[in-house]
Parts: C-alpha cells; sequence; structure tokens
C-alpha cells in the first residue's frame, strides 16, 4: 500500500506541476536581437524599452527630414502590427477631412447623420464623440465587459458585433453630449460607423479612400474577418509569459481600434503628413479642448507638455499588442513605436521623442 500511496502521490504531484505549467505558460518576453534597420537608432530603442516585456518590435523616427527605422525579432518596417487605439487617431482625422467638403460639420448631432436608426435621437456632437465628450461609457454593457475580462485570462477576442450592434449600444447607453472627458472606445466606435453611413460606404473602404491611400499607407488594413488579417503580421503575445493572444476582431468596433493593422513605414508617413500639413485631415492633431491631466484634445490625438517639449501623440493596446505613435512640431521629429506583446510603449515613446521617462496614460483598445 505505501508503494502503491506513493505513485499516487507523485502521479498527483505531477498533474499539479503540468497544471502550474499550463497555467503560468512561457517565461516572460524579452528583447529579441535586432533583425533590420540602422544600428545607432536601435540602441536607442532598446535604452527606451529595456530587455524584458517586448520581442517582435518595429520602430521609426522621423529627424530633420530624415526617417530611419529599426527592427527586432524578425521584425521590419513593413511588418503589420496591431495598432489597438492608434486608429482612434485615423477616425477623426477622416471625421475632420469630411468637414472639408461638407459630408459632415464637427458641431453636427451624431442622430442627424443615422436617421431611422436607434441612435437618431441622440445629441452628442461628431467632436464630442472623438473627444471622449459624449456621455457614453468606455465600453457599453455588462456583456463587454464580461467579454474583456474573460479575454485577458484566455488571451482570446473580447469585441463582437457589427456597426449596427455597436450603434444600438450608443442609443441603448445614451449620448447626450455636454459632458466631462471620459475615454470611450464605445464614442468614437460609434463616430467611425456613424461617419460610414452618412458616406454610403463601409467604414474600411472609406478610410482607405480618404487617408490610407492619399498618404501611400498601403500595408495598412482593417480586418473585419479573420480572412483579412495580414499573412506577414507580427503575433499578438502577453509580456508576462509570452503566451500568444488572438487578435482582435469586430467590425463595428473598427473605428477605435480594433482589427485595425498598420506598419513602422506606414505610421512613420502618417507623422510626416501631419508634420508637413499634407496629410488629408492633418489639423485634427491641433488641440481645440481640455482632456484632462493638464492635456489638451484634438479630434483623437492627445498634446502634452513634457520637459519643456510639445508632444502631440495617441498610444494603443490590445491583449497581445501594443503601439504608440507622436511627433513634436516645433522639432520635427516623429517617433513610431510598435510591439507584439501588451508592455505599455508611452514612457519609451517619450524618451525617444522628447529625452524623457514621463509616462503618459495607458487607453488600451
Amino acid at each position: 500500500m505505501t508503494g502503491t500511496r506513493n505513485l499516487a502521490q507523485l502521479a498527483a504531484a505531477a498533474v499539479v506541476a503540468v497544471l502550474v505549467a499550463v497555467l503560468a505558460g512561457p517565461r516572460p518576453l524579452h528583447l529579441a536581437e535586432l533583425s533590420s534597420g540602422d544600428e545607432d537608432f536601435a540602441d536607442q530603442v532598446v535604452a527606451a524599452l529595456g530587455e524584458r516585456g517586448h520581442h517582435e518590435v518595429a520602430a521609426a523616427m522621423i529627424d530633420g527630414g530624415r526617417t530611419v527605422y529599426a527592427g527586432f525579432g524578425g521584425a521590419g518596417e513593413t511588418t503589420p502590427f496591431e495598432i489597438g487605439s492608434v486608429a482612434k487617431v485615423l477616425t477623426g482625422m477622416l471625421l475632420y477631412d469630411l468637414t472639408q467638403d461638407g459630408t459632415v460639420r464637427l458641431d453636427q448631432p451624431v442622430g442627424e447623420l443615422v436617421p431611422g436608426t436607434p441612435l437618431a435621437g441622440e445629441k452628442a456632437t461628431l467632436q464630442e464623440l472623438s473627444q471622449h465628450r459624449s456621455g457614453l461609457p468606455r465600453l457599453g454593457g455588462g456583456t463587454q465587459i464580461l467579454r474583456s475580462g474573460i479575454a485577458g485570462i484566455t488571451g482570446g477576442d473580447p469585441y463582437t458585433g457589427t456597426p449596427a450592434d455597436v450603434m444600438a449600444k450608443a442609443a441603448k447607453a445614451g449620448a447626450p453630449g455636454g459632458g466631462e472627458p471620459s475615454y470611450s472606445n464605445l464614442g468614437v466606435a460609434t463616430l467611425g460607423d456613424a461617419l460610414a453611413v452618412k458616406a454610403g460606404t463601409p467604414y474600411p473602404v472609406l478610410l482607405r479612400e480618404r487617408l490610407l491611400e492619399p498618404l501611400a499607407m498601403t500595408d495598412t488594413t482593417v480586418a473585419t474577418t479573420r480572412s483579412e488579417l495580414p499573412e506577414r503580421r507580427a503575433r499578438p503575445a502577453a509580456a508576462n509569459n509570452g503566451r500568444s493572444h488572438d487578435p482582435w476582431i469586430a467590425a463595428g468596433w473598427a473605428p477605435a481600434g480594433v482589427g485595425v493593422w498598420s506598419t513602422a513605414r506606414d505610421l512613420s508617413a502618417l507623422a510626416a503628413g501631419i508634420l508637413a500639413g499634407t496629410a488629408p485631415g492633418a489639423k485634427a492633431a491641433e488641440p481645440t479642448n481640455d482632456y484632462r491631466d493638464g492635456a489638451r484634445i484634438g479630434l483623437g490625438w492627445i498634446t502634452v507638455e513634457v520637459a519643456g517639449h510639445t508632444i502631440t501623440w495617441h498610444n494603443g493596446a490590445t491583449g497581445g499588442s501594443a503601439a504608440w505613435v507622436g511627433f513634436d512640431r516645433e522639432a520635427g521629429r516623429a517617433v513610431v513605436l510598435l510591439s507584439a506583446s501588451g508592455e505599455d510603449l508611452d514612457e519609451a515613446g517619450e524618451k525617444l521623442l522628447a529625452g524623457t521617462g514621463t509616462a503618459g496614460e495607458d487607453e488600451e483598445g
């Protein structure tokens, strides 16, 4: 009996060990070796990021009219990464561009864009949706919050819903406008979906025609189905244990950053176009309202003062990816950071752009 008991104990211990290994997953990510790009810039990226929490990374810097890149872990300037909420500034620029031909107005209530829908009576303006003053919650509904919590544990995709679904959520939650700043994925998703309804064109097509094609951002895509995911994409993973994460896909949430992929080259072209004032909707980056903690906000873009530098930026985070884009108009500099982990990039982005380590606020999703 003693031998049998010992075997049973050993078997139980083995099962526990396996379960612990499965739950713990691989070890935390470490930054991989340089795979492409400028070695001097790569040294700056490594110093800014540190060696833990990242593996596959692509970065770009514009300085003095020259653009340099660095890629780690097999990534390069044309490797697509999930960019999460960085897509919110694309939606903001799209909004501004559509005001220039009279398609919409910044002070126009969103309900006017979608007559005959549950959202028709909502008073929040398009500018308020872009500047997080619509009165809408961050996500909208207990089900979405629950999905997000579960996905954080399992590495799954927390989002679901068509544009009509998202606008119905917004109508149910209520978008009265006139509120204090309160970051809302639901608000910006509703904005982009309503713009698409007004234009009579799906959001991915509208974005491509009005912004991406003029800037030659040919590797930036909006995936609304798995078949549309970029083939050469970076693979999202958790920073703390390296476990893979599913890409996020939900057509209704795309304007807020779900399913949007871009590259260091494309996002540096975006930043260069804004610095030059030639990008469609470039004035969306100009702050027009107070935001939070002393920051100012344009249409999506956030402007802060850091160690004597005026920096305009936005970040993004999905379950297993992170992105940061920022620029300093006076210095004529811009930085793009993309990582296939959920590790925050704010501090590293500011270090590269302004030589300081003061982090901004994470705006996940």
